[in-house]
C-alpha cells in the first residue's frame, strides 16, 4: 500500500488526517498563491492581451458586463434591444465592476487582469480542498500543481467562464465534505447555495444536484434517515433560492418558458448537423450550422426553433448518434483527436503552444490521480465526491458537445487525486530510507 494514512475517514464522519493548522500549510500555500498570480499576470501581460482576431464568447461576456455597468440589466449586447439569457449570469456580473471603472479595451486586459486574480483563488482553494481530502502535504502539492499546470493558467487569461467554474467547483467539493464530516443544517444550506452559484455560471451544471449534493447528503451517517431527507431538501431548496431571482427574471421576460439560459437551442442546432455527424468535425459544434434558423427578436423564440431543428436531424440520423457520443466523449477527456483540439483551441483565445502544453501536462497526471483513488480508497477516505463531476461533464458533453474547456470543472478534482498519489510516493520513499537507516545503524 502507498503510504499509510495519518487517520481514518470513515465515509466522512472522521477527520480526514489533517496535521495541526500552522505555518507549515499556511506560509508554504501563500508562498505557491503568489507563484501563481505571477504566473497568471505575465500570461496575461505577455501572452493573451495581443490575442485580438479572434471572436467568441468571451467578446459576449465583456459586452454584456459593460452594458451592466451603463445600467442595461441583460440586455441583447451590444445594442440592448431585447432581454439576453445567451449565458447564465454571474460571469458577466463578476466583470461588471471593472468594466465600470476602465471600460473594455480591445485587449480587455481589465477583465483578463481580473480572471487571473479570480485564478489565483482557485489555487488557495484547490489547496485547501486538498488537505481536507489527504492532509497538508497534499494541500501543498495540490496547490503548487494548480499554479503550474496549464489547464488551470490557460481559463485565466480568457474572459470566459472557465475560471468561475473551476472557482465554484473547489468550493462546492468542500462544501461538500464539510457536510459529510458535519452534516448540519447550515452545512447542507452551504452546499447548496454553492451549486445555485455554479449553475448562475454554467447552466449545465445543475446536475451536480442530483448527482452529488443529494447522494451525499444521503450518505451523511451520523443523522437519522429522516434527518437525511431533510439535509436533501435543504441543499435543494438552497440551491433553488441561489437561482430564483434569475429564473423569474427570465421567466417574466421571455415569451417562452425560460429558466437558467436560452443557449440550449444554439447549442443543440450547432451540434447536430452534417459538419459535426461526419467528417473532421464529429462531435464538435458549428457555428454556420447554428445560424440556419434566423434570429428572432425574443431569445426563446428562436432558442425553441434551434431545439427543434435539432431535433429533427436527431431522428433523421439516430443510427448516427453512437460514434458521435463516442466522439463528443473523446474529445472532452482528450482520448479522441486531441492535437487537433489543441489546434482548434486557438479560436477561443488558447494559444495552441499552451493547449499542448496543457495536453501533455493532463496526460502525466491521469495515472497519478488514478493512483490516487486507489489510495483513497485504501484509507477508507470517500473519494466518490471528486469523482462525480467527471461523470456529470460526460453526460454534459454526450449530450452537448466535446472540447477541452468544457473539462476544466473536474481539473480540480484531477490535481486534487494526483496531489494524493504524489503525498503517497513520498511518504513511502521516506518510509523506506528509514528503515535502510535503522538497518544500518550500529548497534
Amino acid at each position: 500500500m502507498l503510504g499509510a494514512p495519518p487517520a481514518v475517514d470513515r465515509g466522512g464522519e472522521e477527520e480526514t488526517g489533517r496535521e495541526p493548522e500552522d505555518g507549515r500549510f499556511w506560509a508554504p500555500l501563500g508562498v505557491v498563491c503568489l507563484f501563481a498570480l505571477g504566473i497568471r499576470l505575465a500570461y496575461v501581460l505577455v501572452v493573451t492581451r495581443h490575442e485580438n482576431g479572434h471572436t467568441y464568447d468571451a467578446l459576449y461576456y465583456s459586452l454584456q458586463s459593460y452594458l451592466l455597468s451603463l445600467g442595461h440589466f441583460f440586455e441583447t449586447p451590444p445594442f440592448a434591444v431585447g432581454p439576453d439569457a445567451a449565458h447564465p449570469p454571474l460571469t458577466s456580473l463578476v466583470l461588471t465592476p471593472v468594466s465600470y471603472f476602465f471600460g473594455v479595451p480591445a485587449d480587455k486586459l481589465p477583465q483578463r487582469l481580473t480572471m487571473a486574480v479570480l485564478g489565483t483563488v482557485v489555487v488557495l482553494l484547490v489547496g485547501l480542498l486538498a488537505r481536507r481530502v489527504g492532509g497538508t502535504r497534499v494541500g501543498i502539492i495540490a496547490a503548487a500543481l494548480a499554479a503550474v499546470y496549464p489547464n488551470f493558467w490557460i481559463p485565466n487569461g480568457i474572459v470566459m467562464s472557465e475560471t468561475l467554474s473551476m472557482l465554484v467547483m473547489a468550493v462546492i467539493l468542500l462544501a461538500t465534505y464539510r457536510l459529510l464530516r458535519r452534516p448540519t443544517w447550515t452545512n447542507a444550506a452551504l452546499a447548496g447555495a454553492a451549486c445555485g452559484v455554479e449553475m448562475l455560471v454554467r447552466a449545465e451544471l445543475v446536475l451536480l444536484v442530483p448527482f452529488l449534493l443529494v447522494p451525499a447528503a444521503l450518505a451523511c451517517r451520523r443523522v437519522s434517515r429522516g434527518a437525511r431527507v431533510g439535509l436533501v431538501a435543504l441543499t435543494v431548496a438552497a440551491a433553488l433560492l441561489v437561482v430564483g431571482p434569475w429564473v423569474g427574471r427570465n421567466l417574466v421576460s421571455f415569451r417562452d418558458a425560460t429558466y437558467l439560459s436560452t443557449g440550449d437551442g444554439p447549442v443543440l442546432l450547432g451540434a447536430n448537423c452534417p459538419s459535426t455527424y461526419y467528417g473532421p468535425g464529429i462531435g464538435l459544434w458549428s457555428l454556420g450550422c447554428s445560424r440556419d434558423i434566423p434570429l428572432g427578436s425574443d431569445q426563446s423564440v428562436t432558442s425553441a426553433r434551434q431545439v427543434s431543428g435539432a431535433e429533427k436531424y436527431i431522428k433523421k440520423h439516430a443510427g448516427r448518434l453512437p460514434v458521435v457520443a463516442l466522439a463528443r466523449a473523446g474529445r472532452l477527456w482528450d482520448f479522441y483527436a486531441p492535437v487537433q483540439m489543441a489546434r482548434l483551441d486557438v479560436n477561443e483565445g488558447r494559444p495552441v503552444p499552451a493547449s499542448i502544453a496543457g495536453l501533455v501536462f493532463y496526460y502525466c497526471l491521469l495515472l497519478p490521480a488514478a493512483v490516487g483513488v486507489v489510495v483513497l480508497r485504501r484509507r477508507r477516505t470517500l473519494q466518490w465526491p471528486l469523482l462525480v463531476p467527471a461523470g456529470v461533464l460526460t453526460l454534459v458533453a454526450v449530450v452537448d458537445y466535446g472540447l477541452v474547456r468544457f473539462r476544466a470543472p473536474f481539473e480540480v478534482s484531477l490535481v486534487v487525486l494526483a496531489a494524493v498519489a504524489l503525498d503517497a510516493v513520498w511518504r513511502r520513499l521516506v518510509g523506506r530510507r528509514a528503515r535502510t537507516a535503522g538497518f544500518s545503524a550500529p548497534n
